[in-house]
């Protein structure tokens, strides 16, 4: 029920800050006890924005901080505003006009502590971008993996720091074409508020696990022969305004 996810949101907000640096620890803090009275609803049900912020929360509870490079612990604020946002929509459609204004503001303090945390880290990703040749390649394989949200991504500031991770990913061993699809099924990027962060950070995470082993490559080697061949749509400036 949707009042259970409300409760389960807060609950997370509260351990957000936990793992977050003085600066968005204090944001984090202040989004969690504003949230608290958003979370106050006599009404339970379930719908599309319930199911939605069902998955958010599940995403924020399934996916602990374990890297200290500040990409975690943006993914997780991204996921939680994502929820947060659903909450606001679904209090308006009942006209819960408190719980939606203490919802509204939780999500201020979520989003400063986001630019705090993730900024910088996309930033510096985007710093090391890869050249024009490896991201049209890539920008082929977001068309074959997320067709239809590849448009968006190509033309998003995030762009250069998901190239950046994926370029990394590879160096390390792995398969780009391959680990762009498993980051797309780990969960839905249609209630992702940017796909290209949603990405950025999926792709990090999973860059750094272990290389896969020479069969596995091989494997994956086979995988990406196998795909269609399609048209990028990168932009042709590097530098171009998104």
């Amino acid at each position: 029920m949707a009042q259970g996810q409300l409760a389960a949101l807060g609950g997370a907000l509260d351990l957000l800050s936990l793992t977050a640096p003085a600066g968005a620890q204090a944001e984090l803090e202040r989004a969690a006890v504003t949230f608290e009275r958003a979370t106050r609803s006599r009404i339970a049900a379930d719908h599309a924005s319930a199911r939605a912020l069902r998955r958010s929360v599940q995403a924020i509870w399934s996916d602990p901080v374990r890297h200290g490079d500040g990409a975690g612990l943006a993914m997780l604020i991204d996921a939680a505003l994502t929820a947060v946002a659903y909450a606001v929509h679904w209090h308006r459609t009942r006209q819960h006009a408190q719980q939606e204004a203490a919802a509204e503001q939780a999500l201020v303090h979520l989003q400063a502590a986001y630019a705090q945390v993730a900024e910088p880290v996309l930033v510096g990703l985007a710093h090391r971008s890869p050249g024009l040749q490896s991201k049209r390649r890539y920008a082929r394989h977001l068309q074959e993996a997320v067709p239809e949200h590849a448009e968006r991504i190509l033309n998003d500031r995030a762009w250069d720091a998901l190239a950046t991770v994926l370029a990394e990913a590879e160096a390390a061993g792995h398969n780009a074409s391959a680990l762009l699809d498993q980051a797309v099924r780990q969960r839905t990027l249609d209630d992702a508020r940017s796909p290209a962060r949603a990405l950025t950070w999926r792709i990090h995470r999973l860059g750094q696990r272990h290389a896969p082993g020479p069969q596995a490559q091989a494997a994956n080697a086979r995988h990406t022969a196998k795909r269609p061949t399609t048209p990028p749509l990168l932009p042709e400036a590097k530098g171009q305004q998104r």
